[in-house]
């Protein structure tokens, strides 16, 4: 790649089109002008670390297989890891060995510092844009909805969650022009599921099935546009839903991402019916236009 001017992180799942929807750059710059490194595979990848950093979107946040990946991006990272391995020092088991282990501590603390003082952080800065908190749910499904340290040392923070006391910047799959445009009605329901996450209970009802695997973001966003009421587990199935202006139905929800967005759908609860709420659920007109505003915005500031 000749001379991209920035980099951005995200789950850049080959096989789900909604990972690949989540990168903002591809909005608003030319492919060959950021180089897109996938999360989980962070520490095999050779990235310029002069250069400016996006790091969402996606379900980044509270996520055990991405969530200890992010520090190590801050222009710190290097300071991350040293203290990373301050903290997992030598740990005192057998009281034989008291006097070994006190000249360890000793020796051990003098080499990091020593280090720490050598250190000189990145000075490109580091970005946060649409990524979300994605924790399981208990089995009341509720979720401790909690952010962590390191957020505090990116330069400019926006996460996908709506009222978690965090800068909100939804994620940047709105700026797909296919939700622009009207699709014909071709079914009045659909299933939309997450590929690892099948929806376990679909009723007797004869409903289409779809799963959020491929990568034409094209094809799945008129395929939930060409529906009335949309049935999903997918995160994105939900987003571009209510986006579209369609009725969405969130079942069997098993993430954090699903209890905080802006323009909610409806989250069915264990004993509910979905033809029984239906009538309830709203139709979000602004929530397409409110979330382009604010991504286009938030580029605005970081560019």
């Amino acid at each position: 790649m000749a001379n991209p001017k920035f980099t951005v992180v995200h789950r850049a799942d080959p096989n789900n089109v909604g990972d690949l929807a989540s990168n903002p750059l591809q909005y608003f710059l030319k492919p060959e002008e950021y180089q897109v490194v996938d999360i989980t595979r962070i520490n095999e990848t050779e990235y310029d670390s002069r250069l400016p950093m996006v790091v969402g979107g996606g379900g980044l946040i509270g996520n055990e297989f991405f969530g200890d990946a992010i520090p190590s991006l801050l222009p710190s990272a290097d300071l991350d890891q040293l203290t990373r391995i301050q903290k997992h020092k030598w740990n005192l088991k057998d009281p034989a060995n008291e006097k070994a282990h006190a000249e360890f501590q000793f020796a051990h603390r003098n080499f990091i510092k020593r280090y720490m003082n050598k250190i000189k952080p990145v000075s490109a800065p580091r970005h946060i844009w649409g990524a979300g908190h994605n924790g399981p749910l208990d089995k009341r499904g509720v979720a401790e909805i909690v952010y962590p340290d390191w957020l505090m040392n990116f330069d400019e923070v926006g996460v996908r969650d709506w009222d978690q006391n965090q800068p909100w910047v939804p994620c940047a799959s709105c700026m797909h022009p296919a939700l622009k445009k009207k699709y014909a009605i071709k079914n009045d329901v659909v299933f939309f599921e997450h590929k690892k996450q099948l929806i376990k209970n679909f009723g007797n009802d004869s409903i289409p099935r779809f799963v959020n695997s491929g990568s034409n973001i094209d094809q799945t966003i008129e395929l939930l546009g060409s529906a009335n009421i949309i049935l999903t587990n997918s995160y994105h199935g939900a987003y571009w839903g209510v986006l579209l202006g369609k009725k969405v139905i969130v079942v069997e929800p098993w993430s954090s991402k699903f209890l905080s967005m802006k323009y909610a759908p409806w989250i069915l609860k264990r004993d509910q019916d979905w033809k029984d709420v239906v009538d309830q659920i709203k139709i979000r007109d602004s929530a397409l236009d409110d979330c382009q505003d604010a991504t286009t915005k938030f580029w605005v500031k970081i560019k």
